[in-house]
C-alpha cells in the first residue's frame, strides 16, 4: 500500500487551505475546499490553527479520512478516529500505527481470504478486508 504521507517532511509544517488541497491533488486524493470545510464543521477534522494554518496532523487525518470514507460512513469514522486527534489532527505516529493495523489485517486477508475472492489488485483487496475483516471492523477498540 502506498503512503501518501512518506515524503511529508519535505512539505512546509504549515499550509494554507490552497496548499492542502494541491498536496491532495498531488497524492491523488478526492478532497476538495467544501470537503473540508464539512469535515470541519461536522467534528471530522480540527478546525485549522489561527482561522487559515493547517499542519501535517491536518493532512495525517486528512489521508486517513479519505482511506477510511471508502468503506465506513462518516459516523463511523467521527468515532473511530476524533478520540486519537489533538486541536491539530492526527499525530504522525498515531497515523503510521493505523496503517500498521491496516497492513497487518491486509496480510491476514490476503493469506486467509483473498485466495478464494477474485479481486482485480491489491488495493481492491485492501478494501474487502477493510469491509469484512473483524480486526478492524470495530475501531474504536484501537
Amino acid at each position: 500500500m502506498n503512503d501518501p504521507l512518506q515524503d511529508i517532511h519535505h512539505y512546509s509544517p504549515t499550509l494554507t487551505i490552497a496548499q492542502v488541497i494541491k498536496f491532495c491533488e498531488k497524492k491523488a486524493l478526492p478532497v476538495s475546499r467544501p470537503m473540508v470545510q464539512n469535515y470541519i464543521r461536522d467534528g471530522l477534522l480540527p478546525p485549522p490553527v489561527n482561522k487559515r494554518i493547517y499542519t501535517h496532523k491536518h493532512l495525517a487525518a486528512l489521508v486517513m479520512i479519505c482511506r477510511l470514507k471508502t468503506v465506513y460512513d462518516m459516523p463511523a469514522i467521527r468515532t473511530a478516529l476524533v478520540p486519537h486527534m489533538d486541536e491539530e489532527g492526527l499525530s504522525l505516529e498515531t497515523y503510521k500505527w493505523l496503517l500498521g493495523k491496516q497492513k497487518e489485517a491486509l496480510e491476514l486477508w490476503l493469506a486467509n481470504v483473498a485466495p478464494n475472492i477474485a479481486a482485480e489488485d491489491e488495493n481492491s483487496q485492501a478494501l474487502l478486508i477493510m469491509a469484512h475483516a473483524a480486526d478492524i471492523k470495530d475501531l474504536t477498540a484501537l
